[in-house]
This record gives C-alpha cells, structure tokens and sequence, in this order.
C-alpha cells in the first residue's frame, strides 16, 4: 500500500481525542465490545470518542500517515454481541496511532521489549499493543490511562 492505494482489512477502528486506534483479533476476541467500552468510557475521561468502523476498516496511506475510514456500506454500524448491529455516532476517518491486538492472555508479554511494541504497516512504524481478548472493561481501562497519560 503506498500513496493512495488503500486496503481492507478486518478489524474495528475508533478516534478518541485526536488518536485513531484500530483493534485487530480473530471473531469472537471481543473487538466490538471493547471499542463500546472505549466509546462509553471516554467522555467520563473529558476525551471525545467515535466510531470509525466496525468489522470491516479501510486504510489508506496519505503522505506519512495511515488513514482509517469505514467501507461505506458499513458506516456509523457497531454489532452488539447477542443483540445485533446498532447505530452509532461515527468519524468519518482517522489517523492510525495505535494498533490493539488482542490474544490469548497466555500469548502476551508481560514486559514486552520496544520492538515489541511497535508494528509496521503500510510501511510506517505504528505504536502496538497486544491486550487480552473478552476483557474489554480491563483493556478500556488500560488504553484511557495510557492515552491520559501520553504514552500513545
């Protein structure tokens, strides 16, 4: 991916403040869940938080930066598990800061080396993070302290 060509990927993306974050895991990790929880949580924090796209992201690159839009046919869509999808307040795009995976608890570093902590895509380096999958109030609490606290 390089100038404006963009990709999509499978994943779910949200802006809080001016910070664009995309969580990635496999079906069933708890991606929608935890960016509900960032977007109620959020406002309680005085940051602003919105809906990018759910399921389905596309990213572009645009000079040195990944930017995060929803394909149009999903835009301002948030599935619920056990309910179904619902509407939501959305952005219509954002710039990647950082990248959420979550996995299984036994697979996470507890002191992760630098290295460890960043990835590349679209051939720029991105701060990542790799949290436990269905805990989204504990992974909620984690990204707003370390977004509170100017660490992403």
């Amino acid at each position: 991916m390089s100038g404006t060509s963009s990709e999509n990927i499978h994943g779910t993306a949200l802006v809080i403040g001016e910070k664009g974050l995309l969580i990635r895991g496999p079906s069933g990790s708890g991606k929608s869940s935890l960016c509900l929880s960032l977007l109620r949580r959020a406002p309680g924090q005085g940051l602003s938080a919105r809906l990018v796209a759910d399921d389905r992201v596309d990213l572009s690159l645009i000079g040195d930066h990944v930017h995060m839009k929803a394909p149009a046919r999903l835009q301002g869509l948030i599935e619920v598990a056990g309910f179904g999808i619902v509407r939501e307040t959305v952005a219509s795009s954002a710039i990647l800061a950082l990248v959420i995976d979550l996995e299984e608890r036994s697979a996470i570093l507890r002191m992760p080396e630098p290295g460890d902590r960043q990835i590349r895509i679209a051939n720029q380096t991105i701060a990542r993070i790799a949290l436990p999958a269905r805990e989204a109030s504990f992974c909620a609490d984690i990204l707003l302290t370390l977004l509170a606290g100017g660490h992403v």
